[in-house]
């Protein structure tokens, strides 16, 4: 006789991820890079005459919220993914796209921190679309 699982445990079931070597490392660099633009953030914010020498953008309070924010974002996928959530992996997927094109349109700014930046935002695109649901494969 086999029994049936109703309510919040069958859906808490589905909505778990499973944790391969790719999702693994795609939540790590995510939640590496959101610590590093959170640091960016909060220098900009405190220290805004850091940025002077290499200054690109005119409103670096905005800017400095804007990476405060985006970092926050990068962790909470990160973290949740590893929790395996799958909607973080989704959040990741989406917030690395996202990132591979902003650091595309900085090729001819800084070429060297551009292609450094779609590389492993597309490999963190790769690694959660590659370990999102291996078994069905």
């Amino acid at each position: 006789m086999s029994t049936a699982t109703i309510g919040s445990a069958a859906h808490s079931k589905s909505d778990a991820i499973k944790l391969t070597g790719w999702t693994v490392f795609s939540s790590v660099t995510l939640l590496v890079i959101g610590a590093i633009n959170l640091i960016n953030g909060l220098t900009t914010l405190e220290h805004s005459g850091y940025y002077t020498r290499e200054i690109v953008y005119s409103n670096l309070t905005f800017w400095g919220w804007a990476f405060l924010l985006w970092g926050a974002a990068q962790i909470l996928a990160g973290a949740f993914t590893l929790a395996r959530h799958e909607w973080a992996a989704y959040l990741g997927v989406g917030l690395a796209a996202t990132s591979a094109m902003l650091w595309f349109f900085m090729i001819f700014a800084a070429p060297f921190a551009a292609l450094l930046g779609v590389t492993v935002s597309m490999l963190v695109v790769a690694g959660f679309t590659a370990g999102m649901h291996p078994d069905e494969y």
